[in-house]
C-alpha cells in the first residue's frame, strides 16, 4: 500500500506571527512564500512557531 506523505513532510512549513494585525501567517521555508493567512484568532494546528535565531 502507498502511503500518502502529508504537504508539511513535503516543504519545510512554519507558522510567524505578523505584528501589525496580530494573526499567524504560514510561511514555506524551501520557496519562502507565503503559504496563507489565518483571519481568526490563535495559532494553527500541528505546524512549528519559526522563532528567532539568536
Amino acid at each position: 500500500m502507498a502511503t500518502k506523505i502529508p504537504d508539511s513532510a513535503k516543504h519545510d512549513v512554519v507558522q510567524v506571527k505578523n505584528p501589525r494585525s496580530g494573526h499567524y501567517v504560514k510561511i514555506d521555508r524551501t520557496e519562502g512564500k507565503i503559504v496563507s493567512h489565518k483571519k481568526s484568532e490563535g495559532q494553527y494546528k500541528n505546524i512549528p512557531v519559526a522563532r528567532k535565531k539568536k
